[in-house]
């Protein structure tokens, strides 16, 4: 009988009318008023948050982003956000081991001794999607080796006892007769068609200047790695590329260069353009130059411009 009892009461207490009354302060004026009951107020209450959950629930389903930012999905944001610092950090530790070995090449070049292209580690080409590491530069290296190794065997056995090795190609600087790596099977591909307007010299001009009839890009004479590609007072662009058995070849006086430092280019790939000129050197021109075992040699004994 009691719970009865106490049921009635609260049911009543539920359905008791009560007004609600809104006055101004300063003058104690009735402006409105609402008649509630507590029943009502709970009804009222229930459909707000009934219709607040089916917002936020459609707010999700439309814009799933949105549960990055909300409270108690946030794992999910700082994953992605970690993975991407984890990739950066992985790739910032491979430049940084193989600007450590194109350090170390450079010395080697500076001393003299032989590196080939494929010792200097290069990065990404974009232009053509490939990207090497620093093994597979290694690996590359060590296949470009065996095969020069396998052709001078090849030219050992095929010579006969006591003739002569053949002759370098004629016309190289009488400062320069290096005849066990110089040869007819160095062939380099011509960078820029055109007139010379500067013949070479070895003690004032080690170079050629081409003289282009047009803006025309500028190709790689030569499989090799970019040692360097940037703007000099002077010469305008400069790109040097390094080759394989101490070969180095110079482009000046570009317009603009399209390869970065470390970048493995091939031969007749376009690397720049001309078109730069100055008050001191008004014709547009490709300064080439070509260098072997630290030694500037005639570019026209091994290019047809």
């Amino acid at each position: 009988m009691e719970k009865k009892q106490n049921r009635r009461k609260l049911l009543k207490k539920l359905k008791n009318r009560y007004r609600l009354l809104i006055i101004n302060e300063t003058n104690f004026q009735e402006k409105t008023s609402l008649s509630l009951t507590p029943f009502n107020v709970l009804l009222i209450g229930s459909a707000g948050l009934l219709l607040f959950s089916l917002i936020s629930w459609g707010i999700y389903v439309l814009f799933p982003g949105v549960k990055d930012y909300a409270p108690g999905y946030g794992q999910t944001f700082d994953g992605k956000m970690k993975n991407e610092v984890l990739k950066k950090i992985s790739s910032l530790e491979n430049e940084l081991e193989m600007a450590k070995r194109r350090e170390t090449a450079m010395k080697q070049i500076m001393n003299g001794e032989s590196v080939t292209a494929y010792d200097i580690p290069y990065k990404a080409d974009k232009s053509r999607g490939v990207e090497l590491t620093i093994n597979d530069t290694k690996a590359e290296g060590e296949r470009v080796r065996d095969a020069e190794s396998k052709i001078e065997n090849a030219r050992d056995q095929d010579a006969r006892p006591g003739e002569n090795k053949p002759m370098v190609n004629a016309g190289i600087s009488e400062d320069y007769q290096d005849q066990d790596l110089l040869g007819n099977e160095f062939i380099f591909f011509t960078p820029l068609h055109g007139s010379i307007g500067e013949p070479f010299n070895n003690r004032t001009h080690p170079s050629v200047d081409i003289m282009p009839n047009t803006d025309e890009s500028i190709k790689a004479a030569m499989d090799g790695t970019v040692i360097f590609s940037g703007w000099t007072p002077e010469f305008g662009y400069i790109i040097s590329l390094q080759h394989q058995n101490n070969w180095l070849s110079i482009y000046k006086f570009n317009a603009a260069v399209y390869k970065e430092i470390g970048s493995f280019v091939k031969a007749g790939e376009t690397i720049g353009i001309t078109g730069y000129t100055d008050k001191d050197n008004p014709k547009k021109r490709l300064r080439f130059e070509l260098w072997h075992n630290g030694i500037a040699v005639n570019p026209v004994n091994y290019v047809v411009f």
